[in-house]
């Protein structure tokens, strides 16, 4: 990693299995295994902004996605998650692509299996 310039590509997805689905296809079809997803809190992001005056909406889950890849593959790999989980749809997500200030390599030993689906 110390020879390679990374980014950050996040986005932020229903929690709706999305995510799962996300990261399934980046491990099966781009070899991606640098991804992490976590649940928290979202305010209007996927969702329409109403609520009653002098009162913020109703915060729901969202997953939040984050892929670290080498900044050479940082633009297509952001048009294949756009495309592949469906953020251009309604509601369907949040996505942008930054800066990685720092990022350690590491390998889960090969025995380890795969979660369920």
């Amino acid at each position: 990693m110390a020879d390679t310039n990374y980014k950050l590509i996040t986005c932020l997805l229903p929690d709706d299995g999305s995510d799962r689905k996300l990261l399934r296809a980046l491990r099966d079809e781009r070899q991606v295994t640098t991804a992490n997803s976590a649940s928290c809190l979202g305010l209007a992001g996927l969702q329409d902004a109403r609520a009653k005056h002098h009162d913020l909406p109703k915060p729901r889950l969202v997953r939040k996605v984050e892929v670290l890849v080498a900044a050479a593959d940082a633009d297509e790999l952001y048009d294949y998650i756009y495309t592949t989980a469906n953020i251009g749809q309604t509601r369907g997500g949040v996505i942008w692509l930054g800066p990685v200030n720092l990022a350690s390599e590491f390998e889960l030993p090969a025995d380890v299996p795969l979660e369920a689906d």
